[in-house]
């Protein structure tokens, strides 16, 4: 009957479900833990490296020439790291708790026994109990020191003793289920008591560690006990009764199925044992050991009940079989987990040639047994199955002896090394656990006992190599990480020896070692990663692809071989259309892989008007342990390319900067604040951060030098930007030195800044030459270079004859365009629409010429007195670098239509976009002093003169505003500087205004007086 408990009493089936719930749980975790393998105590880390990249943070240009601002993005590469062993303290406390269970069920079942069965078997357990040295709990107080520490074992001994020993002689009538409860009651909460109380660090594996032969033995016995279950259910499907035959005759598959089954079942454990001795050079396809194992103990749970009921021996099955089994094969189960939990390959091999060798010998005789005590009833087509352990020849006792005598000899065929395996297991265990108490030497000489026993075994070297590492003894490491790849390699063993070389510089050594490493497991997708990391740092781009893209969907963690793709195309760009790249690849919550899709977009087509994804975390609070490198990396890519408002992110930023955790990133916290502010809030900000990385830093402050220089002569502030390339001596910052002094109208003090700049370029000397008038403009940039910066700007004749020369209907928009401009700033309106009228308007022309245009034209319809036609055709888009121009102009045509909020608007939308351009910053103060608002007028000016000191309209309004607040002294200032940045003539013309302006000024405070 399948489910024969459930005619039990209610007691005994719920003691029995819980024992099987407790059964099976122990299985599954053996399954698991055999499935985990090596994972169980060595974990996959992985190691992040932060990489620079030369890019572009933004471009801008003049119509003339493009400027690139440089920078870096961050990529992360990253490769799996092998850590040291771990120990796996949880599985030797729910271990050492399954057992206690085990024993619960034991101790219950020996109870119910006969008297001499009972003491034999008090007997056996009370020596297994003293194998387990219970001292090594060190419980405090007498309890660890009475007797020489030996009083636990007293204790436990009489307490479990007594109180089994009540139940047997004195109260035979207390029902087994519980005679478990009082049992199970004494030890789980006994257990936890001494958990609590052992002055071990780790009392579970103390125990597991130290018990382990004791385990060992009774787990050999139940191993050896059950081992003929598979062939008991053989007999039974071919002696049972078919009555879904095709014949219809209901004939069992008799003796010749069951002698060719049997042999294919020992054919399978015959190639598993040659196999595992390398007696076959070849690997066959068989049945797993512990497969065999889990099948014979679930067939065990009713063939059992078959012994015992067709023996008629002294036990009962309801009373004490059942549970027997149960704690029995708990405690084996739970035995082989920890076994495979601990990664403890010599007592995991111990325990398949266990489980082997006992299957083997007793599968051989238990064939013989049935075929020479049954062979009649099989003729018969009798059931065989129902008379199994009834034998008529061969009692069931000789075969379990002449099996047993096999099984030694079987083990005595190999020279007993199971058993050497078995005590390098228990070494192994005791290792693990002084490990675990911090006693590394302790440690280190019991895992040399172990490889005494089997100095291949990969448990005892990858620890042995784990304690070197966390010494600082790579040498040592290094050896044992070659000594586990002997027997048993592990990818894990690999990536250890890798990593150790690799921080001795052994570049090459570590990729041959790789190269092994995937040979022997080539799906691995941890070796292959790492394989394709250390590619990725050579010239070999095709295998650092191929290993990487290998990679992906061979490993638990895709995440991380797709990081490093996304690493290796930002460092090849040029192999693959990021564009593409960009648009195929999803977005993902690993931090790591969105900062190296946040990286592509530096070198994308048009990557100035790429949007980078605000990273979710951004708006939320943030963590104390500072920044990991993905979230640095990520977050770093996102400020430098990010061109929208983002105050949260500013607000981020300054705390990051204020967290001590983040020290190392200080600088490019810094900068990422600065580049925030410069495109995104307020500039003079940007400035000033800039100036700060800059101070006093001789490797990067040339390097915030430019890109400071670049933005102010986007700006406009040519010489604020010249002031700083001055500070570098590379060519570069001198060539964009010369230029922001040429733009500044100061040729003179330019010139040697060219002739140096053009030393080694060509180009460049050829536009110093031109500008110099010592060469004549031979292409169309030289000649739109001329015409905006040369002297034959002064000669109408000269301007027009290189106009006509240009061919680039572009140049000729940009120039005619900044001519108009030009005239327009001295009202010569005529030279202006001249200028203007030459633009070839039938062109196609870039975005920028055609901006250029746009805002030329609605100058020219201002200065002209068509406010309304200009505030039509503003609708026109322009792009970012004319935005701030078309504000201002659009601010004037309302301004002349007498709209002043509409005005103020665009005014101050200029004001936002060029807060130091000297014309728009004049214009606004201007209009906002002719409107009452003389203060704000006064902070507008202000800010801008902190970048253009010498620019007279500037310093005029200032000077006046001054006056307008009572700020007598700091007019006077102003007026001093005046008289040094502009012309006589001006300064007379102006201090005529000024002198008046104070006499009005002392004449109304003397009449209030």
């Amino acid at each position: 009957m399948l489910f024969f408990w459930k005619h039990w009493n209610t007691g005994h089936q719920t003691a029995y479900w819980t024992g099987l719930v407790l059964f099976v749980a122990a299985m599954v975790g053996m399954v698991w833990a055999w499935m985990l393998g090596l994972q169980n105590v060595v974990r996959w880390d992985v190691l992040s490296e932060l990489t620079e990249l030369p890019a572009s943070i933004g471009t801008f240009t003049d119509g003339l020439f493009d400027y690139s601002i440089p920078g870096k993005s961050y990529i992360v590469t990253e490769q799996f790291v092998a850590s040291v062993m771990q120990i796996n303290g949880l599985a030797a406390r729910l271990v050492t708790l399954g057992v206690c269970a085990g024993f619960a069920f034991v101790l219950a079942s020996v109870s119910r026994l006969p008297r001499w069965c009972y003491l034999i078997a008090m007997g056996v357990l009370i020596v297994l109990i003293a194998t387990f040295r219970l001292e090594v709990l060190q419980l405090p107080g007498f309890l660890g020191t009475s007797l020489d520490g030996r009083l636990p074992f007293l204790v436990v001994v009489l307490v479990l003793g007594l109180v089994s020993y009540y139940f047997h002689a004195f109260r035979i009538d207390i029902s087994l289920p519980m005679r478990l409860l009082v049992f199970a009651g004494l030890m789980l909460p006994g257990w936890l008591v001494v958990d609590r109380l052992a002055e071990q660090p780790e009392p579970a594996l103390a125990f597991i560690a130290y018990a382990l032969p004791g385990l060992l033995v009774l787990s050999l016995g139940f191993i050896f006990w059950i081992s003929a279950e598979i062939i008991a259910a053989l007999v039974y499907v071919t002696s049972v009764a078919r009555n879904n035959r095709s014949d219809g005759s209901g004939r069992p598959l008799g003796l010749g199925n069951f002698l060719i089954i049997s042999v294919l079942y020992l054919a399978n454990l015959l190639l598993i044992w040659l196999s595992n001795t390398k007696t076959i050079s070849w690997n066959p396809v068989v049945i797993s050991p512990f497969i065999l194992f889990l099948i014979s103990l679930i067939l065990g749970l009713w063939g059992f009940r078959q012994q015992i009921r067709q023996s008629d021996n002294f036990l009962s099955f309801h009373d004490a079989g059942a549970f027997l089994y149960l704690g029995l094969g708990l405690i084996t189960t739970l035995t082989i987990a920890f076994a495979f939990a601990s990664a403890n390959d010599p007592l995991v091999e111990a325990l398949e040639d266990i489980i082997v060798y006992t299957h083997l010998a007793v599968g051989i005789v238990f064939v013989l047994y049935t075929v020479y005590n049954f062979l009649p009833l099989y003729r018969q087509a009798l059931p065989v199955y129902k008379v199994l352990y009834k034998p008529t020849r061969f009692s069931l006792l000789q075969t379990r002896l002449v099996a047993a005598v096999l099984t030694a000899v079987i083990f005595g065929l190999e020279n007993f090394f199971p058993l050497n395996q078995a005590t390098a297991g228990y070494f192994n265990t005791v290792g693990d656990f002084h490990a675990a108490a911090g006693e590394v030497r302790v440690a280190e000489q019991y895992y040399g006992l172990a490889l005494q026993s089997e100095f291949q075994n990969h448990k005892s070297n990858y620890a042995m190599a784990s304690l070197a590492l966390t010494q600082g003894d790579k040498v040592t490491a290094a050896f044992y990480f070659q000594q586990a790849l002997l027997k048993q390699p592990s990818p894990q063993a690999y990536a250890g020896l890798t990593s150790v070389l690799l921080q001795d510089n052994l570049f090459f050594e570590a990729v041959k070692m790789l190269q092994r490493g995937i040979r022997a497991f080539p799906k691995n997708g941890e070796l292959q990663n790492n394989l394709g990391y250390l590619y990725a740092k050579t010239s070999v781009a095709d295998s650092a692809y191929y290993y990487l893209a290998a990679a992906t969907g061979n490993t638990a963690r895709d995440e991380v071989p797709q990081t490093n793709l996304l690493a290796f195309w930002a460092r090849n760009p040029r192999l693959v259309s990021l564009d593409s790249l960009a648009q195929a690849s999803e977005a993902s919550s690993y931090e790591s892989y969105e900062a190296n899709r946040a990286a592509l977009a530096f070198f994308r087509t048009n990557a100035d008007s790429v949007a980078i994804r605000q990273p979710d975390w951004l708006g939320g609070p943030l963590a104390d342990e500072g920044l990991s490198v993905g979230r640095f990396a990520r977050l770093y890519n996102y400020a430098i390319r990010n061109r929208k408002p983002d105050t949260t992110l500013l607000n981020v930023l300054s705390r990051m900067e204020q967290n001590p955790a983040n020290q190392d990133f200080t600088d490019d916290l810094l900068f990422m604040r600065a580049v925030t502010n410069y495109y995104t809030a307020n500039k003079r900000t940007a400035f000033e951060l800039t100036d700060q990385l800059a101070t006093d830093n001789q490797r990067t402050g040339p390097f915030y030098n430019t890109v400071t220089g670049l933005w102010m002569l986007e700006q406009g502030l040519n010489r604020k930007a010249a002031d700083l390339f001055a500070k570098n001596t590379d060519t570069l910052s001198t060539y964009y030195q010369a230029l922001a002094l040429t733009k500044a109208g100061d040729p003179l003090l330019a010139r040697p800044l060219w002739e140096t700049a053009g030393q080694n370029d060509p180009g460049v000397q050829s536009l110093g030459d031109v500008l110099y008038g010592t060469k004549q403009p031979a292409t169309d940039l030289e000649r739109a270079f001329a015409l905006l910066y040369a002297p034959v700007s002064d000669q109408p004749g000269a301007q027009r004859a290189l106009y006509a020369a240009l061919r680039d209907d572009n140049l000729k928009v940009v120039v005619a365009s900044a001519l108009a401009k030009r005239y327009l700033a001295v009202n010569q309106l005529a030279m202006a629409q001249g200028w203007y009228e030459q633009i070839p308007m039938e062109a196609r022309l870039n975005t920028y010429a055609g901006s250029a245009m746009t805002v030329a034209y609605l100058r020219l319809r201002n200065a002209q007195g068509q406010a309304d036609q200009t505030l039509a055709d503003a609708r026109q888009a322009v792009v970012p670098a004319f935005q701030a121009e078309k504000d201002f102009v659009v601010a004037q045509a309302y301004q002349a239509k007498r709209q002043v909020a509409q005005a103020r608007r665009f005014y101050e939308a200029a004001l936002h976009r060029a807060p130091f351009h000297a014309e728009i910053v004049s214009a606004t103060a201007a209009f906002e002093r002719q409107n009452g608002k003389a203060e704000k007028a006064y902070n507008q000016v202000l800010e801008a003169l902190a970048l253009n000191e010498q620019n007279p309209g500037l310093l005029k309004l200032y000077t006046l505003l001054c006056l307008d607040q009572g700020l007598t002294d700091y007019a006077e200032e102003s007026l001093a500087r005046l008289r040094i940045a502009t012309s006589p003539a001006d300064y007379q013309a102006f201090l005529a205004s000024y002198q008046a302006k104070r006499a009005l000024i002392e004449k109304e405070r003397e009449a209030f007086q």
